[in-house]
């Protein structure tokens, strides 16, 4: 079985962009050449529904809105961590986050869990490739925490990449803890990986795109086990192209918006000049979910629920789009 679910991404129904919360950096850790932690403290009361699997929409300088998953956060609220890449040519969030100094402060948002540990009795095995591994760390914290046994493979290019590597060590059990240097050992052997579990282990995957496929590949090949994933973007689609243009009107002000064949509804709200708030750009962070009030919706994104999907009242105006010839959004 597969139970897929996106970034930084379960629970359905969130609405969250309007739920900043002030957060001053306290602290910066560097774990890796790459790869760096960053803790708030909450000034704005607490930060409330921190869990594994869960992460934060982060505000930062320049109007940029970035996704990160949660690694570790105080039990009362008063502080919690995220973990950062830093990709120089990258879109600017990971380069703007490795710019904050200790006592600057951001907005940011509530978390969103869609990538939750949902396993009873059954054996749990974590995977975590490259920066992959932070919602993985979460959640090998979370299980140690619990009393409950785990394994954790941990995958990187060479082993100066692995982040968490020694608090990982520390957390679980004799042996639980496996590191892959693909540098020293080769490509991954997933089928051998997952074949030497029990067929009813729970497997948590996060990591590049090419890994979780490999995962998966080798999940169908051996219909072994159950495998929860997060991706950092959106699903690979098919070829199924653009369909025809459709308009957009805003509840708040009564415009109308055209909407062509090879544009996204937010692509002409921002030419147009309305603010509306976004990450990815992708359908992978839900950054942008929009309320609909009329029109029927054509979703495109990786990150809403079938439950959601089926109640037609919410989409992602970054991908999405409109199967009737008008959408009414309440923006």
């Amino acid at each position: 079985m597969l139970r897929g679910v996106t970034l930084a991404t379960g629970g359905g129904g969130w609405r969250s962009v309007d739920q900043l919360s002030n957060a001053r950096l306290v602290r910066r850790t560097r774990l890796s050449d790459e790869i760096s932690a960053f803790t708030f403290a909450a000034l704005d009361g607490a930060f409330v529904g921190c869990e594994a699997g869960a992460h934060v929409a982060v505000h930062l300088p320049g109007g940029l809105i970035r996704t990160y998953s949660l690694t570790e956060w105080e039990p009362d609220g008063s502080t919690a961590s995220v973990a950062v890449k830093i990709e120089p040519g990258g879109r600017g969030g990971s380069v703007a986050m490795h710019g904050l100094d200790v006592g600057d402060t951001v907005r940011i948002a509530a978390p969103r869990n869609n990538f939750p540990l949902v396993t009873g009795d059954q054996p749990i095995v974590l995977i975590g490739g490259g920066i992959g591994i932070t919602p993985v760390y979460a959640m090998a914290r979370t299980l140690s925490g619990d009393g409950r046994p785990f394994d954790l493979h941990h995958l990187v290019r060479t082993r100066t990449a692995a982040a968490f590597e020694a608090p990982l060590r520390a957390l679980g059990p004799d042996g639980g803890y496996h590191l892959h240097c693909d540098d020293v050992d080769g490509l991954p052997d997933f089928a051998a990986l997952l074949n030497g579990y029990p067929p009813d282990t729970h497997f948590y995957v996060c990591g590049p795109e090419v890994m979780l496929a490999a995962v998966l590949a080798a999940r169908d090949a051996s219909d072994r086990g159950t495998v929860f994933f997060e991706r950092f973007a959106a699903a690979p689609g098919g070829d199924d192209p653009a369909r025809d243009s459709f308009s957009v009107v805003l509840k708040s002000t009564g415009e109308e918006f055209e909407v062509p064949a090879d544009t996204s509804i937010l692509h002409v709200l921002r030419a147009a000049g309305r603010e509306v708030d976004y990450a990815c750009s992708e359908g992978a962070c839900g950054t942008c979910i929009t309320d609909v009030l009329e029109g029927e919706i054509d979703h495109r994104d990786s990150i809403l629920t079938e439950e959601e999907r089926l109640a037609g009242d919410c989409m992602c105006i970054c991908v999405s789009r409109a199967r009737s010839a008008r959408l009414l959004l309440d923006l």
